[in-house]
């Protein structure tokens, strides 16, 4: 591949990803679509200030799942660059990345269809994840890095360094290992599988895996983050679900968009790569389908456009091209009725990729829109008006924990584990409030209908964002109604006396 066209790669990511935060700014905002972008950005921001791996300055926990993503946004506060701008910087880098791995791979196949490869810039979940401040498009570059060099490079030195990163983005990545190991045993014959060349590849992803649990021990006292513990446990009434419904429901986040029209060429290429024996191919149909399999009997939900499943589509997306493009050419050579099919079909695949694309910049300024209002307004508002020395309950905690200085209590169990037990039992949250002091609580009202009931309203975000969501807004209600605390006519608070419990 030609210098110039990996420019052109990167120009059209970084013009996909723009596209995106300029829909936002349209709106009027420009920031993350998910208040989780803020939990990585105050862990890399602490990181980077010597407070080490910590939430709350100074105070390890493990509520941040891919420390390597951290890290590298930790980069952008040492070298003093705009945090959002590293982050969408990065972003780009890695969508750019992988389309680049992907036009190669199909320039293998026939350079006559390269060009698909840059479908992989304009499918909206990947564009929109380009920009979402989560570590999600790095997942992606991962996948389909290790497809790449399973297929087209075979560097076993690369191959284990990008399993052994892989662990410290998403711990589900570990399965790449499937892959990897049909790949080498389809190719004992080749080199000898036993040959200690070969354990290169495994020696430094199995030091990465014993590292990150050391480390999720030392930090959070268990050996996987607390989002691992805390978001299933917060879903849990979903898994009551039949398991075939919530396989479907992880199955299809590939197909909202242009991917439906894939599905025909994704089975044809599983039937001709069967016919072919061809164990490695299959591998990878395999990992995706256990991929929807984990998510599906552990966390099955699909909020914020599937993101716990846009790594793994990318493996839909290569098959269904791939055996798209072989029914196309097929379809081709029959009669004319063949050809307008084909063509059609090529057609509508176009029109809806670019449709989608479009309607999911809509989503990404809808989306930033709800954190910008709810989440960092509320947050600013908090950090300029209520007492310094305030105790705050929680849920979410990403942008109140950037831009507070408060003591937070964390209701969704990130960085206060000790809640997950009872995350959804409203009774013992109160309890717990109660024995942790808690001032306020923030949260959306819905979430906790019990909980809040009856509380004094203190503040509420702006509603309009919410409205078409049929919320009320993220607010801020007075908990514990210390004497120190009292209301100014204009809505603020002045410390006045102190005398807790008095």
């Amino acid at each position: 591949m030609t210098f110039r066209k990996i420019l052109l790669i990167f120009t059209f990511a970084a013009l996909s990803s723009v596209f995106y935060v300029g829909y936002s700014a349209s709106l009027g905002r420009i920031g993350f679509p998910l208040d989780d972008a803020w939990i990585h950005q105050t862990y890399a921001r602490n990181v980077s200030q010597g407070y080490g791996w910590s939430f709350e300055a100074g105070k390890l926990s493990g509520g941040a799942t891919a420390p390597l993503w951290t890290l590298l946004i930790s980069f952008g506060y040492w070298l003093k660059i705009p945090p959002l701008f590293w982050a969408f910087m990065l972003g780009v880098v890695f969508l750019a990345s992988t389309s680049v791995l992907v036009v190669r791979c199909f320039e293998e196949i026939d350079p006559k269809i390269s060009w698909l490869g840059l479908y992989f810039l304009i499918e909206w979940h990947f564009s929109w994840a380009s920009v979402s401040g989560m570590e999600t498009i790095l997942a992606v570059f991962l996948v389909i890095f290790v497809f790449y060099l399973l297929k087209m490079y075979p560097n076993r030195y690369l191959l284990s360094l990008c399993l052994a990163a892989s662990v410290w983005v998403r711990p589900d990545l570990v399965t790449l290992f499937l892959p990897v190991l049909v790949w080498l045993l389809s190719r004992r014959a080749g080199f000898g599988f036993w040959q200690p060349k070969i354990f290169v590849i495994f020696l430094l992803p199995a030091l990465s895996i014993i590292a990150y649990l050391i480390f999720n021990q030392w930090v959070s006292g268990a050996f996987f983050p607390t989002t691992f513990y805390a978001k299933q446990a917060e879903y849990a009434e979903m898994r009551k679900f039949p398991f075939l419904y919530r396989f479907w429901q992880q199955f299809s986040i590939a197909l909202i968009g242009s991917g439906v029209l894939l599905l025909g060429g994704f089975f044809y290429q599983i039937y001709h790569r069967w016919i072919a024996k061809d164990w490695e191919a299959l591998s990878w149909v395999a990992w995706y389908l256990i991929i929807v399999g984990v998510y599906a009997a552990r966390l099955p939900v699909t909020y914020q456009h599937g993101r716990y499943m846009i790594p793994a589509i990318v493996v839909y997306y290569l098959f269904g091209l791939q055996g798209s493009v072989i029914l196309y050419r097929w379809l081709v050579k029959k009669r004319r009725w063949g050809w307008i099919l084909a063509r059609s079909g090529l057609l509508s695949w176009l029109v809806t990729s670019l449709a989608f694309w479009w309607f999911g910049g809509s989503a990404y300024g809808r989306d930033v829109m709800l954190i910008e209002t709810q989440m960092v307004d509320i947050a600013k508002w908090a950090e300029k008006n209520l007492p310094s020395n305030s105790r705050l309950a929680v849920h979410d905690i990403g942008a109140i924990g950037y831009f507070t200085t408060h003591e937070l209590i964390d209701l969704a169990g990130l960085i206060n584990p000790e809640v997950i037990p009872f995350i959804r039992d409203e009774n013992k949250l109160a309890e717990y409030l109660d024995r942790k002091d808690v001032d306020y609580l923030i949260c959306f009202p819905e979430w906790y209908p019990r909980l809040t009931k009856g509380l004094q309203i203190v503040h509420q975000a702006d509603s309009r964002v919410v409205r078409e969501y049929d919320e009320l807004p993220m607010t801020i209600f007075r908990w514990n109604l210390n004497s120190f605390i009292s209301l100014k006519e204009e809505g603020y608070f002045d410390a006045i006396l102190y005398v807790q419990g008095f």
